[in-house]
């Protein structure tokens, strides 16, 4: 289960923190279900009725809609402007006053899409550049680990059930998925760094993986 709150707060500090570098009119924040699914919108100076019109009509008409880079694991940063609208979306943009939009995906380690948020500049402003898409994709890699770390979870119970985990080894992955190399572990549990590896070395076989990165990119939800 995604922790809202945070979702939230994290949205707003990361737009704060672009605000003090581009200009912008505007954002929607929102929490990807699926690849059909979205719901949890937090919306900042952007008009409740051009959303629903957008849910409604014209989602399947945006170029840069989440759907269409779901799967791209590392696509984080799109741009409006940077592809071809339709006649109907460019209508749909000009009734709302919307010249260009920025849509940055946040991924779990997996990949895996689990929120978006669009920034909006409207009429008087110019479109998005390739300078602004660096600036984001900066923002975007400078806050990755603190997102995941948040919304990144571990369902002991599946673990434990499906694939006969101890409880000292669960506190281990646990600490795996924090990022914590085997040496820190060894000292944050008070034992043997032998120990610690024997429990890594456990965790691999009963989930039938070679490696740190195969474990995160298979089992965090």
């Amino acid at each position: 289960m995604l922790n809202q709150q945070f979702l939230t707060q994290f949205g707003e500090n990361f737009v704060e923190q672009v605000q003090r570098v581009l200009d912008i009119d505007g954002y929607l924040l929102y929490s990807i279900d699926n690849i059909n699914h979205t719901h949890n919108y937090h919306l900042f100076n952007i008009s409740k009725n051009s959303l629903d019109e957008y849910l409604g009509k014209k989602i399947q008409q945006d170029p840069v809609c989440f759907r269409h880079f779901y799967s791209d694991h590392h696509t984080h940063v799109e741009f409006l402007g940077e592809h071809e609208s339709n006649e109907e979306y460019l209508d749909f943009m000009q009734r709302w006053d919307i010249v260009d939009t920025a849509e940055i995906f946040f991924r779990k380690r997996n990949g895996e899409p689990i929120a978006g948020l669009s920034i909006v500049r409207e009429n008087n402003q110019k479109k998005f550049t390739e300078q602004d898409k660096k600036i984001l994709k900066s923002f975007y890699f400078l806050s990755e680990k603190y997102f995941q770390h948040h919304m990144d979870t571990v369902d002991k119970h599946f673990f434990m059930e499906k694939f006969n985990l101890t409880k000292k080894e669960i506190v281990v992955l646990e600490e795996l998925f924090n990022g914590l190399e085997s040496g820190l572990i060894a000292e944050k549990l008070n034992c043997s760094l032998a120990t610690v590896k024997t429990h890594i070395q456990h965790i691999y076989q009963k989930t039938n993986v070679k490696s740190r990165q195969e474990l995160l990119c298979n089992f965090l939800r």
